[in-house]
């Protein structure tokens, strides 16, 4: 079972020129879902001899790899990587995703497989979640509206963007607070 969850409390462009970006991908927080992913149960081997950016989780096409992971490691109580967007090589879509990180307005999702055998049920606020304790990473994505609540508080706060963006947000945010 393939599962994704997005994080956005920072990312930063090492190298216009060569498309390069430092970002944390993950945590140990609490998600929209109310699953936590501890950090020290994470599986690189397989991400690390394929490490690729994907946008939005699309598997499907070619075009939909706009970049690489340079580098992926736990430090501390995040999940840091940098990246090397394959920007000016005739893919519009990583031109794109870099030129949104410029903005500040990346979101990274990571893609994962769960081992759930070794997983936890929990509660959270009455609801039932998990505690993640073993998960092989996939593939790192670039999203456009992250699921994150810090992250959905931080798009929101923005206050610049698209109505119909702004309006998804706060429905999503609702959600988490029901």
């Amino acid at each position: 079972m393939l599962r994704t969850k997005v994080y956005r409390p920072f990312s930063k462009v090492l190298d216009e020129k060569t498309g390069r970006l430092s970002a944390i991908v993950s945590s140990e927080s609490v998600d929209r879902d109310g699953d936590i992913i501890r950090l020290a149960h994470w599986d690189l081997d397989h991400f690390k001899s394929h490490p690729i950016l994907l946008s939005s989780h699309n598997y499907r096409g070619l075009k939909n790899q706009i970049g690489e992971w340079i580098d992926m490691k736990v430090e501390g109580s995040q999940l840091v990587g940098e990246a090397k967007y394959y920007i000016k090589e005739g893919n519009e879509e990583a031109d794109w995703g870099f030129n949104l990180a410029q903005k500040g307005r990346a979101a990274f999702s990571v893609g994962f497989v769960p081992d759930m055998g070794a997983a936890k049920e929990i509660m959270i606020d009455g609801k039932s979640a998990y505690e993640f304790r073993g998960q092989e990473l996939l593939e790192v994505s670039q999203v456009t509206v992250p699921s994150n609540p810090q992250a959905l508080q931080a798009l929101k706060g923005l206050g610049s963007v698209h109505p119909e963006v702004d309006l998804l947000v706060s429905e999503m945010l609702e959600d988490i607070e029901e």
